[in-house]
């Protein structure tokens, strides 16, 4: 089972944390200095919420 899992986009974070997903926390994205990554805690029902952007 995953442990965690990393979002890209600022505005699919703010809709889970919207959901009531927790996210644990934020860091700088590597490939783009300017950009972020958002880390959230694998609750049920996360993954298949995340399907529903791709």
């Amino acid at each position: 089972m995953r442990k965690n899992w990393i979002v890209y986009k600022a505005s699919i974070a703010r809709e889970l944390l919207r959901k009531g997903y927790t996210i644990i926390d934020i860091k700088p994205n590597r490939e783009q200095p300017l950009a972020s990554i958002f880390i959230f805690k694998n609750e049920t029902g996360l993954e298949e919420e995340l399907q529903r952007f791709i």
